[in-house]
């Protein structure tokens, strides 16, 4: 607010221009009032929808729900089912012909679920869907001992590490030091026929939770996608389906993907002391090229690009409505340097970090100026409010 500069009444003045002067100062104090409001109001207005009120919001939702959220869903369902019928088959006949078909089905569920795993609200966020196919690293000692005792419950707090994905990896990949070694662990070694039946029912786990969620999104089921792009929760309040997305998107970029995948096995987070073995694929050995894969599906996302790569309504789209041109470009030139930079890196990732981690780190501060232009200046172009709280080091 500018400061009001102070007039001093001269005590030799008649009344009359004391009066005077004092309706004039009545006048003028009112008019600064109405400026102030009116600059407010101005203020406000420009994160508020009026400033773009050109842009059609809802065909922003359906986009996003029904050509990138929803297919994305499908997508992982169907890799999953592909998953179990290969899995199903290996624990059938063990091969090293019928394990590389379930590896090969295993890598592209994971490579699915890059995809799928921005949208952890709704119906994922109320299945915990993150928390029961991704809890990395895998507790192997739990596994193990669940495989020997018969006794244990996919989804529970105790066996979450010893579930989902990761623990598919040490079961397909870690068994044995050579495909032969992880075949006979299926067919000779102790426990082999336990083995199979805690593969199967992890993998059955994972499908019901997956399709679970297509169900609930799915107009044909409980019609999530309705309420999502619906005109009523097309603001951008707390709440709102943008908001919802927003606030989940940027969430799992800065702690699943920038965190997750990069800085805590590369030892941001813990005083500088790597921990390779905290990588999501520390058993598979493609840790990396999933990582790239998660931050190419959040750049297609902001650019409202559909699964069979069609340009539609985006995040971008939105900024550019509001006169944030400039915004736009630094986000997408900041996401591709983060691929660029994760892109000069080796799998296995575990490998890198502990032979040369210094290009990881790179990687890491590339990945944390996406954090700073997307929750910080893209939220409040937008009007969006990030209700999730920060994590240290922001």
């Amino acid at each position: 607010m500018q400061a009001v500069t102070r007039l001093i009444l001269t005590p030799t003045l008649p009344m009359t221009h004391v009066l005077s002067r004092a309706r004039w100062l009545s006048v003028a104090l009112a008019a600064i009032v109405a400026m102030v409001t009116v600059a407010a109001c101005d203020s406000v207005g420009s994160s508020d929808s009026d400033d773009d009120s050109d842009f059609d919001r809802v065909a922003l939702l359906q986009n996003y729900g029904s050509n990138i959220i929803l297919p994305s869903y499908e997508t992982l369902a169907a890799d999953v089912a592909d998953l179990n019928a290969s899995a199903e088959a290996f624990v059938a006949t063990p091969s090293q012909e019928t394990l590389a078909d379930v590896q090969a089905d295993l890598k592209a569920a994971r490579m699915a679920w890059q995809a799928a795993s921005l949208y952890q609200f709704g119906p994922a966020e109320s299945l915990t869907l993150r928390s029961a196919l991704n809890t990395y690293p895998t507790d192997e000692e739990q596994i193990d001992s669940n495989i020997a005792s018969g006794e244990y419950t996919f989804g529970s707090i105790s066996d979450r590490a010893a579930g989902g994905f990761p623990a598919l990896g040490y079961l397909l990949h870690d068994t044995g030091a050579t495909d032969a070694e992880i075949v006979a662990a299926y067919t000779s070694e102790a426990n082999a026929e336990s083995r199979g039946t805690y593969l199967l029912e992890n993998i059955n786990f994972i499908q019901e939770n997956v399709d679970q969620v297509v169900t609930e999104w799915s107009p044909d089921g409980e019609d999530y996608l309705g309420m999502f792009t619906s005109e009523a929760n097309a603001g951008t309040d707390v709440g709102s389906s943008l908001g919802m997305l927003i606030n989940a998107y940027v969430k799992h970029y800065e702690r699943f993907l920038r965190d997750g995948k990069i800085g805590i096995p590369a030892g941001v987070r813990s005083a500088g002391v790597p921990r390779p073995s905290s990588t999501e694929a520390a058993h598979s050995g493609y840790s990396l090229e999933l990582a790239i894969a998660n931050v190419r599906a959040f750049k297609r996302l902001y650019l409202g690009e559909t699964v069979e790569g069609q340009d539609g309504p985006g995040i971008d789209d939105n900024l550019e409505a509001r006169g944030a041109g400039d915004l736009d470009t630094e986000i997408v030139s900041a996401l591709d340097a983060t691929i660029s930079a994760l892109q000069d890196l080796n799998d296995p990732l575990a490998n890198q970090i502990e032979t040369n981690n210094e290009p990881v780190l790179t990687a890491f501060q590339e990945m944390q100026s996406v954090v700073a232009l997307m929750k910080a200046d893209m939220t409040s172009v937008l009007g969006i409010t990030i209700t999730f709280q920060d994590n240290d080091g922001d």
